[in-house]
C-alpha cells in the first residue's frame, strides 16, 4: 500500500481498486479536504473502511463523527451517510465494499 501511496501524484485525489471479485472489492482511495460523496446509503450491503491518513468527517444518521489515521468505520446497509475528508493535507481511506453495490441517494 505505501508504494501506490508513494507512486499516486501528490495534491490530487485518485482511487486504486485493489481487489474485485464477484464477492467483494476493496479501494484506496484519496481526496483533498472538502471532497467526499453524497449523503447516501446502500439497501442490501454493509460496507467498512480502514483509515490510512488525514481526517474524515462522517455523518452518520444525521450525526457526525471524526475518524482518524488507524481507525475503522462500519455501516450497516440502509444507514444513511456521508463522508468529507476535512483538515488541511489530502485524507486515505480504504473502503471494502462491493463494486456493484447501488448508492441509493434520497436527495437530489
Amino acid at each position: 500500500v505505501d508504494d501506490i501511496i508513494a507512486s499516486k501524484p501528490s495534491g490530487q485525489s485518485w482511487t486504486k481498486r485493489l481487489v474485485n471479485s464477484d464477492s467483494n472489492s476493496a479501494t484506496l482511495i484519496c481526496q483533498l479536504p472538502g471532497e467526499g460523496n453524497r449523503l447516501h446509503y446502500h439497501a442490501d450491503w454493509n460496507e467498512w473502511w480502514y483509515i490510512v491518513k488525514g481526517r474524515w468527517e462522517w455523518e452518520i444518521e444525521g450525526r457526525k463523527i471524526e475518524v482518524n489515521k488507524g481507525d475503522v468505520i462500519f455501516i450497516e446497509k440502509g444507514k444513511l451517510h456521508k463522508i468529507t475528508a476535512i483538515g488541511n493535507e489530502p485524507a486515505i481511506r480504504f473502503a471494502v465494499s462491493r463494486a456493484d453495490v447501488m448508492h441509493i441517494y434520497p436527495h437530489k
